[in-house]
């Protein structure tokens, strides 16, 4: 529902209006004809279940992506239960990865959160100025490959890299650069798979915030052991 009334901001979709009951910003509705939903109607998971992967007042089929991003964020928050930092950021990431991909926007607004809250832990960190340098640094590269133009449009976009300067200050040097690393390879790969497969023209945009998101989930979890691979293999 974040992702909807986001979207909504950004003037991206248009309510739905049935002249049923007026439209409340407070409850939750239904995505399709506007309808209030029911408490019972919005249980993680079982609630898609129980109506079949389709709304109860429209009968219109529900996106799969919801019961899959409810079972994601209940996995990473069991991970993550004794950090609620953790579960914060996790939460703006996983937000963030699916507007990306629904609307191939990056809101800004989800990154100056997690900006700030990779912020806090420095201010227990002795080291905290090679995080700032990562941050910048990172934000620098991804704001001038914003800048590059291939057949007139841009390589990278504007929202890359006030994620990317997150990704610095959250992990520093070097686990930064393998989530980039991860990002970069993992995108090229799911990039060619799809020209291959003929789902994507050579000059349609592709979202990368989602393939930054999963870099820097990678590297935050497993970072020491692919630079240990990497190294050694």
């Amino acid at each position: 529902m974040l992702v909807y009334r986001t979207a909504g901001k950004y003037g991206l979709i248009k309510r739905a209006d049935t002249g049923v009951r007026p439209y409340n910003k407070d409850r939750s509705f239904c995505d399709f004809c506007g309808r209030q939903l029911n408490w019972f109607d919005n249980i993680p998971v079982i609630s898609w279940l129980w109506l079949k992967g389709k709304s109860r007042c429209c009968g219109k089929k529900l996106p799969l992506s919801y019961p899959i991003v409810e079972v994601l964020m209940g996995v990473l928050f069991l991970i993550n239960q004794n950090n609620w930092l953790g579960m914060v950021v996790i939460t703006l990431l996983i937000f963030s990865a699916v507007f990306d991909l629904k609307y191939m926007i990056l809101p800004d607004f989800s990154s100056y959160i997690l900006i700030g809250a990779a912020c806090l832990p420095l201010l227990f960190k002795d080291n905290w100025q090679q995080y700032l340098l990562a941050g910048l640094v990172s934000y620098v590269f991804f704001w001038l490959l914003a800048k590059i133009k291939i057949k007139g449009k841009q390589a990278m976009g504007e929202g890359d890299a006030p994620l990317a300067a997150f990704i610095g200050l959250w992990l520093g040097w070097p686990l930064a650069l393998v989530a980039f690393y991860i990002a970069f390879i993992i995108g090229a790969i799911v990039g060619g798979g799809m020209l291959l497969t003929k789902k994507l023209r050579g000059d349609s945009p592709i979202p990368f915030g989602p393939f930054l998101i999963l870099g820097v989930m990678m590297a935050w979890w497993v970072g020491p052991s692919i630079i240990k691979l990497l190294l050694y293999n």
